[in-house]
């Protein structure tokens, strides 16, 4: 076991856990690339000086070691191939940071404890710069607080792992005020947060805690006291009114419940055809193909469904195998079992992994056992510096690319990367003239043959040639890949009757009943739409048009 000498390792895991933090929780393959860099350095900095390493060769080791590496591996079947890197450099960091941990174990309880300050900096900072409009927008969605994640549910889910550090903390130092502060900061991270979802699970917990934990008894209650005249306090005092109203309206609203259902059950049925994964953004490419509503989301709100939807089975059941692992686990203290339940249970609602930061978290609450320290050769060491140069320059390029996109200038994300799908998406929908959208669509689909704009694109493009037949042949496979699209349905039939009366005027009846034997299949694909949506599908706010305007069922009817 490595010997606490090594206190700077510390530091520099407390560091990157706050740029990560900081940095939009560590969502963005950005940030990711940053953080790669850095703890790439350091890892390869203890090797060549050490010339050893500790490691904890167990079930953990092949979950970290399968999630890192599987974006990299699904690559060779991925949806878009191009994308893989991204995913892979996004979630290296992951792998490099239980490795630099792993020499520092008996550090990890300092980390934990360093969580609620953390928190609650966050909370206080970005409260703060939520009442300038300039910047609201970017600790805030919709009048919801959400630290610098910009995504309210997971900021309200690492308060409230905040929360239980503190509280179980202050069982133990029962006169710190300090912890105290701690405790009020989160409970108002949590609330103001807006999360329905975290609010009720932070309930839950510690009525548990008052019935099963009589040493926590009385904090459990001041908790939960606290909770509510909390919010009745700032409810009263005028902050967080969509809060107090998005809180009213949890048992009348169940679309967002529904929603949550129709995402799972399309999900499930993408992992039954894609068993290995589809890659990173495999999932939001072939979304649109196989859903069952109206909906587009990049991340299905079900952590464990969408590691099999990137990696597949496998990895996910090595993932979640090890954190139940843990909890299972004798050697897994109280608070870090309930910590890791928590963390468990709210990443089957929600995206709560594609953070970063709540990767490292979750790996300071394992259970790390079987640690053995390993030699390693000169050529070893050359090796790992080599490996650091290659990462490195492969994360600049994934890094800058995704930095790009993010500012808004797909041009420039494109040059420095062209496997970024989602800038040349971007830079299609720029496009100005025929010729210039059917060489980007092009470029779109030799690497990725599910994006539906990119065909729509290429629809317009020979449809302004004169190529009907291959505007026709574009367009239904773009309106497959995308059904619930209305629009598209709509300028197919426009663009049929322009055809058809120029034909006319031309005398070439045959064309012009071919324009319109296509135009009257258009209210039949449309009933195939309405009864392939599910039940679920009907049940959410945003429903699925599946009938023509009358306008445009007598344009049908004047080209026969």
């Amino acid at each position: 076991m490595p010997e606490g000498k090594h206190s700077y390792l510390y530091y520099f895991l407390f560091i990157i856990l706050i740029v990560s933090g900081i940095a939009g929780g560590g969502y963005f393959c950005c940030v990711s690339a940053v953080l790669l860099i850095v703890l790439m350095i350091m890892a390869v900095c203890l090797l060549i000086r050490s010339g050893e390493f500790w490691i904890s060769f167990d079930w953990n080791l092949a979950a970290v070691v399968t999630l890192t590496l599987g974006y990299f591996l699904a690559g060779l079947w991925a949806v878009d191939s191009g994308m893989s890197l991204m995913g892979g450099i996004k979630f290296l960091p992951v792998l490099i940071f239980f490795f630099v941990m792993c020499q520092v174990l008996e550090q990890r309880e300092r980390l934990i404890q360093s969580l609620p300050v953390m928190g609650s900096l966050m909370t206080v900072f970005s409260f703060a710069l939520m009442q300038f409009p300039a910047f609201s927008e970017y600790v805030s969605v919709a009048g919801r607080l959400a630290g610098f994640f910009q995504y309210p549910n997971t900021y309200a889910l690492f308060m409230l792992v905040c929360l239980l550090v503190s509280v179980y903390r202050m069982s133990i130092k029962k006169t710190d005020w300090m912890i105290a502060i701690h405790v009020l900061i989160a409970l108002t991270g949590i609330y103001l947060s807006g999360s329905r979802t975290v609010m009720v699970m932070t309930i839950v917990v510690f009525f548990m805690l008052l019935i099963l934990k009589k040493e926590l008894r009385k904090y459990s209650i001041l908790c939960v006291g606290g909770f509510v005249i909390l919010a009745a306090v700032l409810a009263f005092g005028g902050y967080g009114k969509e809060i107090y109203d998005r809180l009213l309206s949890m048992g009348g609203n169940a679309s967002t419940f529904w929603g949550r259902l129709l995402y799972d059950r399309d999900a499930i049925k993408m992992i039954v055809t894609h068993p290995f994964g589809m890659g990173y953004y495999g999932y939001y490419f072939v979304q649109q193909e196989m859903q069952t509503g109206v909906y587009s989301v990049v991340s299905v709100h079900n952590e464990f469904l969408q590691i099999m939807l990137d990696i597949g089975i496998v990895p996910a059941l090595l993932i979640y195998g090890a954190v139940i692992r843990s909890l299972l686990s004798e050697n897994t203290s109280e608070r870090d079992r309930v910590i890791l339940a928590v963390m468990l249970l709210h990443s089957l609602f929600d995206y709560d992994f594609q953070f970063l930061i709540m990767c490292f978290v979750l790996l300071l609450f394992l259970d790390i056992r079987n640690v053995k320290k390993i030699k390693i050769s000169i050529l070893t060491k050359i090796a790992a510096g080599l490996s650091m140069i290659v990462i490195a320059v492969l994360s600049v390029i994934a890094g800058a690319s995704d930095c790009f996109y993010i500012k808004g200038e797909p041009e420039q994300a494109i040059r420095f990367y062209g496997g970024n799908t989602m800038a040349k998406i971007e830079l299609l929908n720029m496009s100005e003239g025929p010729e210039e959208m059917e060489k980007r669509a092009d470029s779109i689909l030799e690497g990725n043959s599910h994006v539906s704009v990119a065909y729509s694109a290429k629809a317009r493009a020979v449809f302004s040639q004169g190529d009907v037949e291959a505007f026709v042949r574009y367009k239904l496979t773009a309106i497959r890949l995308a059904p619930y699209q209305y629009e598209e349905y709509v300028d197919y039939l426009n663009s049929l009757a322009y055809c058809a009366e120029l034909y006319k005027q031309a005398n070439d009846m045959d064309s012009a009943r071919f324009c319109a034997e296509r135009a009257a299949e258009i209210p039949h694909m449309l009933e195939n739409v309405k009864e392939g949506t599910s039940r679920l599908g009907w049940k959410i706010n945003d429903q699925p048009e599946v009938t023509l305007s009358r306008e445009d069922l007598k344009l049908i009817e004047e080209m026969r």
